[in-house]
């Protein structure tokens, strides 16, 4: 994979020292992806952490904090990413729903075949955002994490998405709401077709088949929304 120089903003509130600065903290990140995609959110811990990247528990909580602030640090550099994957995609897009149907295509395709550092498994961070995204939003402290700038990644790529959305048609009434529905479905489709398919439209989907089908499903409801679907 080659390596790549992009600036990826995380705020500092949820880590103790920046990974991304150091061969330690790149290595908590890659090693942290892997683990959390074969044993789970609740089976993680930092002494196995430690053990997979052959280092030790106090050297992980020199970055952070807990491994609720690790999946955060992991969920925010993922939608920071995607927020620059969506403006590179559709910069030279002029037609509105071009560039909405552009940016909804490079959401769920995430980091397929792009040029992510070495230490990011573009794969397997896609696969934990669309496993456990939700544990970071879905919280008892959310409001205060939420002022301490843990979503601010997540609000980003919301307010570029609901501001192509009031392009394409600004009389609809709730662009904010359609972007985080997009998003949400983004993550939860695949996931439903994968795991859930009795609670779908596509009960016999093939994995490989789960991104294009849940592309080819926001596609066909956001143009109905908008009524642009003969545009």
């Amino acid at each position: 994979m080659p390596k790549v120089n992009i600036s990826i903003e995380v705020n500092p509130s949820i880590f103790l020292k920046n990974p991304t600065e150091t061969s330690l903290g790149k290595k908590i990140i890659f090693h942290s992806i892997s683990l959390f995609n074969r044993i789970g959110f609740e089976e993680f811990n930092f002494k196995k952490l430690a053990k997979e990247m052959d280092s030790t528990e106090a050297s992980v909580y020199r970055y952070f904090e807990n491994k609720y602030k690790l999946l955060s640090y992991l969920v925010a550099w993922y939608w920071d990413y995607m927020h620059y994957i969506l403006l590179m995609d559709s910069r030279n897009v002029r037609l509105p729903i071009d560039k909405l149907d552009i940016m909804i295509t490079s959401l769920i395709n995430s980091l397929e075949n792009s040029n992510v550092p070495d230490y990011i498994d573009q794969s397997g961070l896609h696969r934990l955002v669309v496993e456990n995204a939700t544990k970071v939003y879905h919280h008892k402290k959310v409001d205060d994490l939420k002022n301490n700038g843990f979503y601010t990644n997540y609000m980003k790529l919301v307010q570029t998405l609901s501001n192509v959305i009031s392009e394409v048609d600004n009389s609809y009434k709730y662009p904010m709401a359609l972007a985080t529905t997009i998003m949400d479905m983004s993550l939860n489709n695949e996931y439903y077709l994968i795991h859930l398919p009795e609670v779908t439209d596509k009960k016999d989907c093939k994995e490989s088949d789960a991104r294009s089908l849940t592309n080819d499903m926001i596609q066909y409801m956001v143009k109905k929304l908008l009524n642009v679907s003969k545009i």
